[in-house]
């Protein structure tokens, strides 16, 4: 597969997962993480009741889709269409980092 193929899966892969979240009414926030005054890491939280996902934008797309199914991992997707890939990802624990 070439960089090019493999970037446009990423990418591909990374709008599926933004769509899983909106179903579960998940907010995805992808900011510049770097600022010494304000030390945060991509994770999940709570703002105002409302759940959000917090993504380092200067991660590697590959690195941003493993932290957000990381959080998936938490929620109960049983009555929602999820792309088969991530509830493949999300019932096999073991298969880690970015798999084309």
């Amino acid at each position: 597969m070439t960089h090019s193929n493999t970037d446009s899966l990423a990418l591909s892969r990374l709008e599926d997962l933004k769509d899983t979240a909106r179903k579960l009414s998940i907010e995805i926030l992808f900011a510049d993480l770097a600022d010494p005054d304000i030390p945060a890491q991509s994770g999940y939280c709570k703002v105002h009741g409302e759940d959000l996902i917090l993504v380092d934008a200067r991660l590697p797309v590959p690195h941003q889709t493993e932290v957000i199914l990381n959080i998936l991992r938490r929620f109960d997707l049983e009555d929602i269409y999820v792309a088969s890939w991530i509830r493949e990802r999300l019932e096999n624990p073991e298969l880690t980092g970015f798999q084309p």
